[in-house]
């Protein structure tokens, strides 16, 4: 008997730590997918990320079992709209969300499929097959907050609690289902780190006025910084609670590595910020 009830135990214990999938509704009408989705290295040996993703899904990353409701997070790592980097930005910050007592939902949202990515093409403006992908990412997003509302008793969550955070082209996917939510599906607070904004399709921030926190470097080779900067002004006109962390130094796509940089901060900058606004 106690074997059996160990086995159950241990079970309940993968399965609560980030080994459930939720397979999200879509509608890839007017995509062309060819093959299967690719899982391919990342910059180190421990990390990967994944291509041609036709098929939205949904990870989560529960923290230890407690008698609070917790806040939520939905993560969506980057990658230009072509890849996500599943790992520094997708696996790392759940893993760090859970040791706040967050419970973390890593997002594959659809990419550009890989056909159409010729081998020596790189992210040139206008950027018109990334801005295309992105009116489908944002809704594998909006999908994602609203399963994560729904089954809200589930994950012993607050329904009321519960963020969307987007790393680069992430962030592009976290801004626009913020523009484009709704009651149902909407974020109650946001975290853009380094957003691709230039892909967005320009929008007021939601009447509701959520939360906002931003965080990036002047030396992001990606010229980031100002749209970042411009990003926290239109939250800050409306009144809106917002917070821009602009570090200096610090390349493109940091995510949860270490820089040795004071940007190394961000993360620990974010979980205070939410612990001040109530979101904790």
């Amino acid at each position: 008997m106690k074997k059996y009830l160990f086995l159950l135990v241990s079970l309940w214990s993968i399965y609560m730590s980030g080994q459930e999938i939720i397979h999200l509704d879509y509608d890839n009408t007017g995509l062309d997918y060819r093959g299967e989705e690719k899982k391919i290295k990342g910059i180190s040996p421990r990390e990967y990320k994944f291509n041609n993703i036709s098929i939205p899904t949904l990870q989560v990353f529960l923290p230890e079992v407690t008698e609070k409701t917790t806040t939520a997070m939905v993560v969506c790592p980057g990658g230009g709209m072509r890849s996500n980097a599943f790992f520094h930005e997708g696996i790392d910050v759940a893993k760090a969300l859970n040791k706040k007592g967050i419970a973390a939902f890593v997002l594959k949202y659809r990419l550009v499929p890989s056909h159409l990515i010729g081998k020596n093409e790189g992210l040139d403006p206008p950027y018109a097959k990334e801005k295309k992908q992105l009116t489908y990412g944002h809704l594998d997003a909006l999908n994602a907050i609203a399963h994560v509302r729904e089954n809200a008793k589930k994950y012993s969550i607050d329904p009321n609690k519960i963020g969307i955070m987007g790393f680069s082209a992430g962030g592009a996917v976290t801004l626009e289902a913020t523009y484009k939510s709704n009651e149902k599906n909407r974020p109650d607070f946001l975290a853009p780190i380094y957003p691709w904004t230039v892909i967005v399709e320009d929008q007021e921030p939601p009447a509701y006025g959520p939360p906002l926190f931003v965080a990036c470097t002047t030396a992001d080779k990606l010229d980031l910084a100002i749209p970042s900067a411009q990003l926290y002004i239109h939250w800050a006109e409306k009144g809106f609670v917002s917070e821009l962390h602009n570090y200096h130094h610090g390349d493109h796509g940091f995510g949860m590595r270490k820089t040795g940089y004071p940007v190394d901060g961000w993360f620990e900058g974010m979980i205070n910020w939410l612990a001040v606004i109530g979101m904790l």
